[in-house]
């Protein structure tokens, strides 16, 4: 039963009139088959890609539905689908798949599961019990893929997709939602399995498609691994035609997984039947690895203009690309004039996604572009503001924010740039805010980079947009100022925005500035002090919390000492949190005298000693955020660890914006968990 393998769609270049059509949004992800056999007592699930892979182990809560809605129904079937990254009931797009599609290690997998959900939206049924399907109709087949779901439309991992009749409706709201397009089927048509078939019509807004890697070149300057990738398509013939190369969209993530792929089937001569000019040496490889590419359109001289990187495709075989004719015009509603024109039915869609509260336009030459609201899209549009040089407006969920100038250097020796911080923000956004949620915020703003002159601004700029959250916080024995108050993502990148690098908050709310959430000890390493000293002193923190009954998350700050953050219960005052932090500083340096100190004067302590400082608790008083970028050589990010981290190979320089994800992604949010459970101060000041 595995041998199937899907139908696939023609471009199409309008919307089809008269009856007999229906129509399903083009969902962005991996195309599956999803096998279930009822007859394996151990409930056999597969989920095999276009091009034979297996992904069920990269996708365990899609097996998982599968297998119970097999289980429900009593029922072996093979349904047709697409994979999507999910965002709550709407579907994302590929590229937030690129961290999954290739994963094997067990705890990242399990890590991904909750960190970058998936489902799969099923669109058709092949095989129902002993029934093949394939020669029945397209509306034959939704209705047994209609009747194996049911009522309540799958499990969470699992759903039904969209289907309207009016094909000029869903384009305008493919174009208004940022979908990739849309899909015209024909009602009547059976299944062509492994075939492409007019039948099926992709009609795509964004011009995007795959392309065959046949190469790099030599990277520029402080580029890493790849300058650019040399693309090719196959023609009629058989033969690789080159489309051209690109070097935008990467992150220093993607290029350096690449490169890796890349140099492992390098070869000496072009692919090509004559080798491209290319400003930089050329390196050429076996034509073996597929890229999904969005461009602006096709040159005169069969070229790609402005080609973005999307991601790799391992779902797709590379005999299978070839050059796809245009589809439907960027603008759907002139292409729904044209179309009703022609007398098309205007019957109303039976049933449609949730519109995203998030969008994002990008002002350029007088063009807008749309995607759909998710961290990587809204990093991708940032990366397209940055490459153009231009400033450009997103569209968030408080309102409107103008970003400019993100190709500024921040870290002249890493050569990152003030875009690539925002982007960082946007992507960790989901683990930060709820962090800095309420609190107001500390700018420390470097206008000219980590190599200028910085300086602290506690007050809110005078007029800032409205998207943005200000609020008057006072109380009694503090100056009332008007203050960014954290939590949602406008507020977060305009303190980018305005060169603020790292994330700042009180240990307090807005609402209860009285009282602190936590308590810190900062450990600040001194003249002659090394981080393996901060290390020792860390781990005398953890024997002095564990004498006293009292649990920490630690953390690095970024630069060259640690945080021990210590999780408080409800209406804790700030004094409480400063005392129980110097408590646990005081007893440290009791102990451990030659390692630490509480003496504030830089002059007066032992050479080599750290500096226990519970000060840091008074109220208004911050140290950097967790997840915060730090003005640093690097972008080192603050970041916390599990206390098995906390030893000699530990290096604060390990976690910069380039890898922290991944690493929330494999070991899950360990400050959110750790702060879950507070200390009980009772038990800790010998009154438990």
């Amino acid at each position: 039963m595995t041998a199937l393998t899907p139908m696939l769609a023609t471009i199409g270049t309008e919307v089809p009139s008269g009856e007999g059509w229906v129509f399903e949004p083009k969902y962005d992800g991996i195309r599956i088959l999803a096998f279930a056999d009822e007859s394996d007592a151990k409930g056999g699930v597969a989920l095999v890609s276009r091009n034979g892979l297996d992904k069920t182990r990269q996708f365990p809560e899609v097996a998982d539905a599968v297998r119970a809605l097999g289980r429900k129904t009593k029922r072996s079937f093979v349904i047709d689908g697409e994979i999507v990254a999910m965002h709550g009931d709407t579907p994302g797009r590929f590229q937030e798949l690129q961290g999954r599609m290739h994963v094997l290690d067990s705890d990242a997998i399990d890590a991904h599961r909750t960190d970058t959900p998936t489902a799969l939206i099923a669109f058709d049924m092949l095989v129902d019990g002993t029934t093949s399907l394939v020669r029945e109709p397209w509306h034959a087949r939704r209705e047994r893929l209609a009747s194996l779901f049911g009522r309540h439309n799958g499990e969470h991992a699992l759903s039904l997709s969209d289907v309207g009749e009016n094909g000029e409706t869903m384009l305008r709201q493919a174009e208004r939602r940022g979908w990739e397009g849309i899909i015209a089927k024909r009602a009547d048509a059976p299944y062509e399995a492994g075939h492409r078939s007019r039948a099926w019509l992709k009609l795509k807004i964004e011009r995007r498609q795959e392309f065959v890697v046949c190469g790099w070149t030599e990277p520029r300057n402080s580029r890493e691994h790849i300058g650019a990738i040399l693309l090719g398509y196959y023609d009629n013939h058989g033969t690789l035609v080159y489309a051209g190369h690109t070097g935008t969209g990467f992150t220093r993530q993607s290029l350096h997984e690449l490169s890796k792929q890349l140099l492992r089937i390098e070869r000496k001569r072009a692919p090509f039947a004559a080798a491209p000019r290319t400003n930089e040496r050329a390196h050429w490889t076996s034509p073996s690895v597929v890229v999904e590419i969005k461009f602006n359109e096709w040159t005169t001289e069969g070229k790609l203009r402005q080609p973005v990187f999307i991601g790799v495709r391992d779902d797709k075989s590379p005999r299978d690309v070839v050059r796809e004719a245009a589809s439907v015009p960027k603008s759907a509603s002139a292409q729904a004039k044209r179309s009703s024109a022609k007398g098309s039915n205007a019957s109303k869609t039976s049933k449609t996604s949730k519109t995203p509260k998030t969008s994002i336009r990008k002002r350029s030459s007088g063009k807008t572009l749309r995607a759909a609201a998710t961290p990587d899209a809204i990093a991708q549009l940032l990366n397209e503001i940055e490459e153009s040089r231009e400033s450009g407006t997103l569209s968030l969920p408080t309102g409107t924010l103008d970003v400019s100038n993100l190709h500024k250097v921040f870290f002249p020796a890493t050569k990152h740039t003030k875009g690539d911080v925002m982007r960082y923000y946007v992507r960790v956004s989901k683990f930060l805010l709820p962090a800095i949620a309420d609190r107001p915020l500390v700018m420390r703003r470097f206008p000219n980079g980590v190599r200028g002159k910085a300086f602290y601004q506690h007050r809110a700029p005078a007029e800032p947009p409205s998207s943005v959250r200000v609020e008057s916080v006072s109380d009694e024995g503090l100056e009332t100022l008007e203050r960014l108050i954290g939590g949602d993502l406008a507020t977060l990148l305009y303190a980018v925005q305005l060169a603020a690098i790292s994330i700042d908050p009180w240990h307090s709310r807005v609402q209860s500035v009285k009282f602190a959430d936590y308590a810190i000890v900062d450990l600040d390493p001194g003249p002659g002090a090394g981080f393996g000293r901060v290390i020792e002193v860390a781990l005398a923190v953890k024997e002095v919390l564990d004498d006293l009954g009292l649990h920490a998350v630690p953390k690095t700050s970024g630069a060259s000492g640690l945080h021990i953050v210590l999780p408080l219960p409800g209406r804790v005052p700030n004094e409480g949190a400063r005392m129980l932090a110097e408590l646990v500083a005081t007893t440290v340096a009791a102990k451990f005298p030659k390692i630490a100190t509480v003496e504030r004067s830089v002059r007066a302590r032992k050479k080599g000693a750290i500096y226990v400082d519970y000060l840091q608790n008074i109220r208004g008083k911050t140290v950097a955020g967790v997840y915060s970028v730090r003005a640093q050589p690097e972008p080192t990010v603050s970041t916390p660890l599990q206390w098995s981290e906390v030893n000699a190979r530990l290096d604060p320089t390990d976690f910069t914006i380039d890898n922290v994800l991944d690493r929330i992604r494999k070991k899950g949010d360990l400050w959110a968990k750790g702060m879950k459970r507070p200390n009980s101060l009772a038990r800790a000041t010998g009154r438990g």
